[in-house]
């Protein structure tokens, strides 16, 4: 009389130990599956912020991206509009406003900007890129040119206006390619483990160029007249 009391038990506490079996696998997958989720979400805010430290606008070949500030474009800039009203002697917040602007499809409205930036600090080579490389996004290649010139005028070592005059010379109608190689060569010459340095040497590959040759800092850097 009490064997089938005692399998009915048994069989009562193999269900109970599967369904327990069975809730510790469904709370370790929600574990898991959270963790990924926000480990997804940090990567992507920590590649947005570095990313966005590489300053100006991007393009198809640009290792920078644009940034989601959670909130629509022109909520941004009206906010960082009034942050320049407020701070007008704020080179850096001019800057951004202007980069923010560029970075819409409002690069008419950033051009004053830029070129008061410049105003305010002449020797500033970063404003001179970031500007040049709104023109550039813009189509306005020829006033791009003039402005990634000074900023290697200004400082000759700086891979990024190395590279992005060089991809301006490369999508140039026609293109310029005799031009650009010496600049994605001078590119990779600065800093041979960049990333801008791995883009660089990958356009070269594809140009059947020659791999860049060390040689001392402070070489100078091919470069025309900025007119």
């Amino acid at each position: 009389m009490h064997k089938p009391a005692k399998r009915s038990s048994q069989s009562a506490r193999k269900r109970g130990n599967s369904k327990n079996r069975q809730n510790r696998l469904s709370l370790a997958f929600i574990v898991v599956s959270s963790i990924v989720v926000f480990s997804m979400l940090i990567a992507g805010l920590v590649t947005a912020a570095s990313l966005d430290l590489l300053g100006g606008n991007s393009g198809d070949d640009d290792p920078a991206a644009d940034v989601n500030y959670g909130e629509s474009a022109d909520d941004v800039i009206a906010a960082q509009q009034t942050v320049v009203a407020e701070n007008p002697d704020d080179v850096n917040a001019l800057l951004l406003l202007a980069n923010l602007l560029g970075n819409s499809n409002r690069l008419n409205e950033a051009i004053p900007l830029y070129e008061k930036a410049t105003r305010m600090r002449p020797d500033d080579a970063s404003i001179r890129l970031d500007f040049a490389r709104a023109l550039a996004d813009g189509g306005m290649q020829s006033d791009a040119e003039v402005q990634f010139l000074k900023a290697l005028a200004l400082q000759p070592e700086s891979q990024a206006a190395n590279y992005y005059l060089a991809e301006l010379y490369r999508m140039w109608t026609p293109a310029r390619i005799s031009e650009a190689i010496p600049l994605y060569q001078r590119a990779v010459q600065v800093d041979s483990q960049s990333f801008i340095a791995e883009l660089a040497q990958n356009q070269l590959v594809a140009l059947g160029a020659a791999s860049p040759v060390a040689s001392p800092p402070g070489s100078p850097v091919p470069t025309e007249s900025a007119g």
